[in-house]
């Protein structure tokens, strides 16, 4: 089996490292990055500009639209290459969701920006393929980035919208997630990545706080002019995320399936 990685984010990076144990997987990280990684050398997207027979190869697509809604992949490489691919799984987000409680089988109806982007793209790359599997996590966090990691640090500002629920998924499990995809192969459709677990990242911290003796948090609005335009599109829509597919057709359960629990073992170890 190959498999061809595009990107060089976090997702690609942790990916990697789990698949370089696998024997049977030959992988290739499809990136305009020059840096060494895992002694790595990256191949570059014009591989794909010539007639290729992809049929034994699966796609994964990490690659973020830009401002102006174009996909890098889908703008650079022919569609009949594209097509070729035996499967693709493209890594999307929570934003297509609207407010409220949502599952794989709610018809998204995205209100910003980001989220009718991120739709949009979707919807290409399921058309190339009748096997696209589109992934939906929530935020992604990881033993050192976290809510708990700035706060650690001094910043003790946490934001605050009233009934705000931030959908999560830890960075291990996103990967064991991609993998269990891998393996499973009349898998296809919507997945989404979230641990279903909801709290408020104000109350989590102060809780936090209060166990540990840490500082108070401060409590900010999110519409503070203060807070980055780029942040505040996260907080425009209260929603909660869940996972019908995760344990019922993937078969995989969750290493942490709650956050609170996650940043208690972290501060007791420290």
């Amino acid at each position: 089996m190959k498999i061809f990685i595009f990107g060089f984010g976090q997702v690609s990076k942790e990916l990697a490292k789990k698949l370089i144990n696998e024997k049977k997987i030959n992988f290739k990280i499809v990136s305009r990055n020059t840096e060494n990684y895992l002694d790595y050398k990256f191949l570059k997207i014009d591989f794909f500009k010539k007639k290729l027979n992809l049929s034994d190869s699966i796609l994964i697509s990490t690659v973020p639209p830009n401002e102006k809604g174009d996909d890098y992949i889908l703008k650079n490489i022919p569609e009949s290459n594209l097509k070729s691919f035996s499967r693709i799984i493209y890594i999307s987000s929570t934003s297509v969701y609207q407010s409220g409680d949502v599952d794989e089988l709610t018809e998204p109806k995205p209100t910003t920006k980001l989220g009718i982007r991120r739709l949009s793209i979707e919807k290409r790359w399921q058309q190339l393929n009748t096997r696209t599997v589109i992934v939906r996590p929530g935020g992604i966090y990881s033993n050192s980035s976290n809510i708990l990691t700035k706060f650690l640090k001094g910043d003790h500002k946490i934001i605050f919208k009233k009934n705000h629920f931030t959908n999560r998924i830890h960075i291990e499990d996103l990967i064991g997630i991609i993998f269990n995809i891998i393996k499973i192969k009349n898998i296809d459709g919507i997945i989404n990545a979230t641990d279903s677990f909801f709290i408020n990242n104000f109350d989590l911290i102060d809780k936090l706080s209060k166990k540990f003796s840490l500082p108070k948090p401060i409590k900010i609005s999110y519409d503070d002019k203060s807070i980055n335009k780029n942040i505040k599109p996260f907080y425009q829509v209260s929603k909660k995320v869940y996972s019908n597919r995760l344990s019922n057709e993937l078969g995989y359960n969750l290493i942490y399936p709650k956050i609170d629990e996650f940043l208690n073992s972290l501060l007791k170890k420290n």
